[in-house]
Formats: structure tokens, C-alpha cells, sequence
């Protein structure tokens, strides 16, 4: 019986994705003294007409060092 169990978990432990949080920094803004990158977690690509296929796009406020430290095109991860 607990093998069973086990095997029913084994495919949800696998199957979440760890990039989920991450994506690519396609824009930088200062806007009132808040540095705040764009980014594009998703490329909006679709398997049928009835997903979702636009892309998730979202301005994410970091530091200043982070803000300094990150050029465009690079991939970021939000804790």
C-alpha cells in the first residue's frame, strides 16, 4: 500500500517547474527613485487556441546593486 502511495507522488514532486520564477530582464526603469526591471516570464507560446497565449510580462522592484548588476536580456529569478 505505501508503494502505491509513493507512486502517486513521485509524478507532482517532478512535475513542478523551477523556472516558473524566472525570466528574461527585457527592460530597466528608475521611476522615482524605485529601480524596477520588466520581466517577460513567459513567451506566450501555446499548444491549442484554447490556452492562454499572450505573454506574462511583469516590472519586479530590486535593489540597487541587483538593478546595476543586471543588463538586459539576462534571466532573473524572483524569490
Amino acid at each position: 500500500m505505501k508503494k502505491w502511495i509513493f507512486l502517486l507522488i513521485i509524478p507532482f514532486v517532478f512535475a513542478c517547474n523551477a523556472d516558473e520564477n524566472c525570466g528574461k530582464v527585457i527592460d530597466k526603469v528608475v521611476k522615482e527613485n524605485r529601480y524596477l526591471l520588466v520581466i517577460r516570464f513567459d513567451d506566450g507560446a501555446s499548444t491549442s487556441q484554447s490556452e492562454f497565449s499572450g505573454e506574462l510580462v511583469s516590472d519586479i522592484e530590486v535593489s540597487e546593486d541587483m538593478f546595476s548588476k543586471l543588463t538586459e536580456g539576462e534571466n532573473y529569478c524572483v524569490e
